[in-house]
């Protein structure tokens, strides 16, 4: 789920600037949001520089799979879809993506040590 990327800087050690954006309207706005009203709020955002829609929808379905996020179901014009949001506080999520990458760092460096 997270790639950290020592070249970069900021946030972009941990995710491209899309994927900020979409954190924290989850986090800080606390309402259900299907992948559209994401996509277009990044557009607000970024402007020309924005990712496609399937980005948004993959990054949101990838925060939902690593259980950062939730949804539900909900139908409309061209059927079912889904709108996410999370439970989590920012601590939390902090917390979170700490515990998950440390966990996958342990496990690499003994692989790393312990396999020839």
């Amino acid at each position: 789920m997270w790639t950290v990327r020592t070249k970069k800087e900021g946030s972009e050690v941990l995710v491209p600037d899309y994927k900020k954006y979409i954190i924290r309207k989850l986090l800080y706005d606390k309402e259900q949001i299907g992948s559209g009203a994401m996509w277009k709020h990044l557009i607000e955002i970024m402007g020309d520089n924005h990712p496609s829609r399937a980005s948004v929808i993959f990054f949101l379905n990838d925060l939902v799979d690593s259980g950062y996020a939730s949804y539900i179901s909900a139908t409309g014009k061209g059927g079912h879809h889904r709108l996410y949001y999370t439970e989590l506080t920012s601590e939390e999520f902090i917390v979170k993506i700490s515990e998950d990458i440390n966990a996958k760092l342990v496990e690499a460096i003994s692989i790393i040590l312990n396999n020839p």
